[in-house]
């Protein structure tokens, strides 16, 4: 039997069927009912009446054996064994995602490389090429043949960079999506980076770089996130997680849900649904989580910071940048307090909590903590930056021409921490990139 490569578990809503053996199905779109071969053992729940799902569908999930040949789940109505190469099929309901419209493109984090010795890709009048620097450059034209440019973060050597296309904001324009992971060691090990490029209906990309915790599963290639519709209005919805080890310390992991953004008119924007029980469903489906080990913490939408990248009509006005701080090198490494007749001080403050970070200082005198993704328009083309060692530059560039700029988002909800800067051309400082 042929070997299949593996990855780093991931896996879409925990449906999987046959992954191993490189046969994964996603249901989607219409009513599936197919053979399914597979070496795994998996229980189908039939008439799952979840918050999560619709009452008719039959939600996949991995049988977990308290011993051999055996299985035990108290609310699995129907378990399909499979020792060996098995055949069982199965009548399943749509997932709440319209699936089908995601599209895997190809992996791109390893261009340039004894791996992949291309330098750049297409992809339709897409193209991608490798930076050299721990980024990529993708490059297109708008409807007006206007050039746009984009450099985001990649991962390759042992990680990987994949492009994924969907319409996610369902405005008949595909987007992009690069996702960028690198493996971590110890617990919590499945952060990602995505970096979205959603299409405008002047066909110009419109950015937005966020982190999140990759589903678990054995699908390949990956799927890197969390996508829903359980709002059932036709947008895509990203539900964003986090992990941090067990508190108090233990062999475990913390997770929770930090944010719902759906996308519209070419940007994502935060939600809070009267109703959160589905989505923490539907998250408790997407992760592994072990019996006295791992935990779904509970989630308040109204404490989740706005990550999302719509420019507010009433938000701040626009400003201008006075100066960029980039964060001091002589703040790297482990700092102690200091020792005075041998006792710590433990009330010093470290100057490092402020000089240790990038920041911003705006004209009206605010500081604004790390360094958003940059969005330029110029006269003849659009560029966007993500990748940190290209953004200093492009930043003080900005503060040179005195550049007004927007600022939407916040990564972090007590100070200011923009998540997305545009830098419009003149007289275009209203509405979204």
């Amino acid at each position: 039997m042929k070997d299949v490569v593996r990855r780093p578990p991931a896996r879409f809503f925990n449906y999987e069927i046959g992954a191993d053996l490189g046969f994964s199905s996603q249901l989607a779109g219409s009513e599936l009912e197919r053979p399914i071969v597979s070496l795994q053992l998996y229980s189908v729940r039939e008439g799952d009446s979840s918050p999560a799902l619709p009452s008719r569908s039959a939600a996949w999930t991995r049988a977990r054996p308290t011993s051999f040949g055996r299985e035990h789940n108290e609310d699995v109505t129907s378990i399909c064994r499979l020792i060996m190469v098995g055949l069982c099929a199965f009548a399943a309901s749509p997932q709440p995602l319209p699936v089908g419209q995601l599209h895997y493109l190809g992996e791109v984090g390893h261009l340039g490389t004894p791996s992949d010795s291309r330098t750049a890709v297409q992809f339709g009048d897409i193209r991608i090429t490798s930076q050299g620097n721990g980024s990529v450059r993708i490059s297109g034209q708008d409807d007006n043949r206007r050039s746009w440019n984009a450099v985001l973060p990649m991962q390759g050597g042992v990680g990987w960079t994949d492009v994924w296309r969907a319409d996610f904001d369902r405005n008949s324009r595909p987007d992009l999506l690069i996702a960028a992971y690198f493996p971590q060691n110890g617990r919590c090990i499945d952060e990602i980076t995505l970096s979205f490029l959603l299409f405008n209906d002047h066909g110009q990309p419109v950015p937005w770089v966020i982190r999140t915790r990759m589903p678990e599963g054995r699908r390949f290639p990956a799927i890197p996130a969390v996508f829903a519709d359980l709002n059932h209005d036709g947008s895509t919805e990203l539900v964003v997680t986090d992990c941090t080890y067990s508190e108090p310390p233990r062999f475990g992991e913390d997770r929770r849900i930090t944010g719902i953004y759906e996308a519209k008119d070419a940007t994502w924007s935060l939600i809070h649904p009267a109703d959160i029980a589905p989505y923490t469903a539907l998250v408790r489906h997407s992760y592994r989580f072990r019996p006295n080990h791992d935990q779904l913490l509970p989630s308040d939408p109204a404490h989740w910071p706005d990550q999302g990248n719509t420019m507010d009509p009433h938000g701040p006005p626009p400003v201008q940048l006075a100066a960029v701080l980039p964060a001091s090198v002589g703040c790297r490494g482990v700092r102690l307090p200091p020792l005075v007749d041998g006792v710590l001080q433990a009330d010093w403050k470290d100057p490092c909590s402020e000089l240790g970070k990038d920041r911003l200082e705006l004209s009206n005198g605010t500081i604004c903590y790390g360094w958003p993704t940059v969005v330029i328009d110029r006269t003849d083309s659009r560029e966007i930056v993500a990748e940190p060692e290209q953004l200093s530059q492009l930043l003080q560039e900005i503060v040179k021409v005195r550049r007004t700029v927007v600022l939407a988002g916040e990564s972090d909800r007590e100070r200011c921490s923009p998540t997305v800067l545009w830098a419009p051309r003149t007289g275009a400082t209203s509405g979204s990139p």
